[in-house]
This record gives structure tokens, sequence and C-alpha cells, in this order.
């Protein structure tokens, strides 16, 4: 997603939670990763098991910039922020570091291709509470990571 200005990005999530039921609830989620077919392809696995339920709705935004998505974060508060560790400029453990700042209580899931011990440390020293998946990941251990967060009940059924 590349708006022209952050106010633009949140009037287009905005304009994604149209037409809210009454007894329907929106989960909105901040997907932060450097590679738009990762992101693309996490907002696709949720979005299918989402659409299972019918008084639950997405609105998922995936952001490729880190310091885009955290000049966002701390204009709208999701529900989940999902992020990548290796970014170019702000690395998701510091991205983390700086929402839990706003939000200490947001839950996060950190992606990572390089489930190194640095890595992961860096990550649970920024949030204790985070959950780390491996790249690639398995659509279940994602959709139970979302579950855990979220305290939803999406099944994956391939």
């Amino acid at each position: 997603m590349v708006p022209s200005s952050i106010d633009q990005l949140i009037q287009e999530v905005e304009s994604q939670v149209t037409d809210v039921k009454k007894d329907e609830k929106v989960y909105k989620i901040v997907m932060v990763d450097d590679i738009k077919s990762i992101s693309s392809s996490m907002k696709r696995e949720l979005t299918f098991v989402a659409r299972k339920l019918d008084n639950v709705k997405l609105s998922i935004v995936d952001i490729q910039d880190p310091e885009i998505a955290y000049e966002y974060l701390q204009k709208c508060r999701p529900d989940l922020l999902i992020s990548d560790v290796k970014m170019p400029y702000l690395t998701g453990d510091k991205l983390v570091e700086a929402v839990k700042k706003l939000y200490p209580d947001l839950p996060v899931i950190v992606v990572t291709g390089f489930a190194t011990k640095e890595n992961i440390l860096s990550v649970y020293k920024s949030d204790k509470n985070s959950i780390i998946l491996s790249k690639p990941w398995e659509p279940e251990r994602l959709v139970g990571a979302v579950n855990q967060m979220l305290g939803t009940n999406f099944q994956w059924n391939d």
C-alpha cells in the first residue's frame, strides 16, 4: 500500500470496515513486512478463515515501510500487530519496542526468516508476551497465534 499520506491510509483502512452488522466484531490488524508478497500471503490466509465466521470481520492493513507503519500506529491503535524482524531503516524488534510504549497491552506476532537466538531474544526484550513464527510459516500456526492473541476461534481447514 503506497498512500500519499498517513491520513489517506487511515481513510482507506476505515473504508474497509463498511456495512458492519450490529452483532459483528471487527478486528483491526496491522502487518508490517518489507516484502509485499509475505504480508499479502498472511492477509489472504487470515481473510480466508475470517470469511467462515458470520459475526467476525477483519480490517487488515499491510505496510512495507516500518517507519510509515509506526507513524500510522501513532494515530490508529489496532487489535493486533504482526511484524517482520529484519527490515530496512527500523527493525521489527525496534518497531515493537516503540509501539509497546504507545500501547503496552497490544498483542504482537513477529514473523522472521532469521529465527536466531539473538533475534528471538531481541523480540522478547521488546515484548515478552509476543509470539514468534518462523518463515515460512504454516497457516495453522499463524491462525493459532492469531486465535491466541485475539481470543478468536478461527479454524484452518485445507
